[in-house]
């Protein structure tokens, strides 16, 4: 079963929340799941400046222990203060924010709904329905996501989660960076994330900080090495550490890490992005630092030939 058909949060299609109602399941993660959504009035919110259709990110606080519950509310207060405080072109945008009341459905009442731009899709269903071989749009799609990157860390802040799945791809093949449930605002030098990641995206340094009451630091660089991997993927459609399940990639990434085994690249990464996913998979948080995201995006625009965007 797909997470589309069985999501996360379960809606039920025809549901009511505010003025949309909701329609098929568009995706799922571990803590939200995003519906498609249809205004029950669209001249009403036309007047008010909001499209037709819609997606829903519904993020459960319904049937949890109380730390659970904790969790998710911070994560929902966290995807809430970066939509409201940042506004970009390759940020996915929100239009509003809404809280469910609904005692007699307990896995609803009480969740946090975000009202969002409707994506057409993500980097993670292109790479599943394009087959094997090369991307042809993958170099365009990494200047845009660089962009995005670019924007959030100038910013202040660090995205946390960056990875396929988070990466919408737009009617018209433009890019959005989504699901900022673990974006983080940086405090002087670092952030604090909560203690969540996906394995495949996650840098070395982070396998073993330690996690205080704020959760665990996290850095500008922690996006980079994601960028890194992403990179690699679209452009070779393979990760950069062997291993065929996650564990075996968390072991070469230990040994990479340790200097026990150098980084070997896919012989299909073309030679003018070898030395940008070289810098962004530095083994250090320090060598990282060296190339932020703004000098960064300049090479990526270089290599994918895309020219300088005018938006930075």
């Amino acid at each position: 079963m797909t997470a589309e058909e069985h999501p996360t949060v379960p809606v039920p299609a025809g549901y009511r929340i505010g003025r949309w109602e909701v329609r098929e399941p568009l995706a799922s993660g571990a803590f939200s799941s995003v519906y498609a959504a249809r205004a029950t009035d669209p001249g009403s919110v036309s007047a008010d400046g909001l499209p037709a259709d819609a997606a829903l990110k519904i993020l459960t606080t319904g049937t949890r222990t109380p730390r659970q519950l904790s969790h998710l509310q911070e994560l929902a207060r966290r995807e809430l203060e970066i939509h409201r405080k940042l506004q970009h072109p390759r940020l996915i945008r929100m239009f509003e924010a809404q809280t469910i009341d609904d005692p007699e459905r307990p896995g609803l009442d009480g969740a946090t709904v975000l009202v969002l731009e409707r994506a057409a899709g993500s980097v993670e269903d292109l790479l599943g329905r394009s087959g094997a071989g090369p991307l042809p749009a993958a170099p365009g799609l990494l200047a845009q996501i660089c962009e995005g990157l670019a924007q959030i860390h100038r910013a202040g802040w660090v995205h946390g989660d960056l990875k396929p799945a988070n990466v919408l791809l737009m009617a018209d093949d433009s890019v959005r960076l989504g699901d900022f449930n673990l974006a983080s605002e940086m405090e002087g030098t670092h952030a604090y994330a909560p203690v969540f990641a996906t394995p495949d995206y996650t840098p070395p340094e982070l396998l073993w900080s330690e996690i205080s009451e704020q959760g665990r630091q996290i850095r500008p660089t922690a996006d980079i090495w994601a960028f890194g991997i992403l990179t690699h993927l679209l452009l070779t459609r393979t990760l950069p550490l062997p291993g065929g399940t996650p564990a075996a990639r968390r072991d070469s990434l230990l040994r990479y890490a340790r200097g026990r085994e150098e980084l070997r690249l896919s012989a299909e990464l073309p030679e003018a992005w070898r030395p940008i996913v070289t810098d962004c998979l530095a083994r250090s948080h320090e060598d990282r630092a060296m190339h932020d995201a703004g000098t960064l995006l300049r090479r990526v625009e270089a290599a994918a030939g895309t020219g300088p965007s005018p938006r930075l």
